[in-house]
């Protein structure tokens, strides 16, 4: 469910803690909501994974298309799986040769955003 679509701000660094299963079930409503926010924010998107314990390929396509309307946006869309089993989708569908992953939201708080 997209209640669990959580958005926090640090500074200009957006944080999207994303539900618990993430699949073709609430897929629109978090492209939605991702969507919204990928045109609102301008520096860094960090999606939260470290909660989901299953993601399907909608849910991968939602991913991809934020990734795609961030870029567009001028902004940076990463990802923190820490060690939830949706790290191995991530890598099964070469989604983490495209952005970067990071263990915690924390370590992707003190990177600078990349060319800075």
């Amino acid at each position: 469910m997209t209640e669990d679509l959580e958005v926090r701000w640090s500074g200009g660094h957006a944080i999207v803690r994303m539900p618990d299963e993430l699949d073709l079930a609430n897929a629109v409503k978090v492209d939605r909501r991702l969507a919204h926010l990928c045109h609102d924010a301008s520096g860094v998107i960090t999606i939260d994974l470290t909660g989901t314990t299953f993601c399907d390929s909608a849910g991968v396509q939602s991913l991809a298309r934020a990734h795609r309307l961030a870029t567009a946006n001028g902004s940076e869309l990463r990802l923190v799986v820490g060690a939830s089993p949706v790290s191995r989708i991530l890598q099964l569908t070469g989604v983490d040769q495209v952005l970067p992953i990071y263990h915690d939201v924390q370590h992707s708080l003190d990177t600078p955003r990349a060319g800075s």
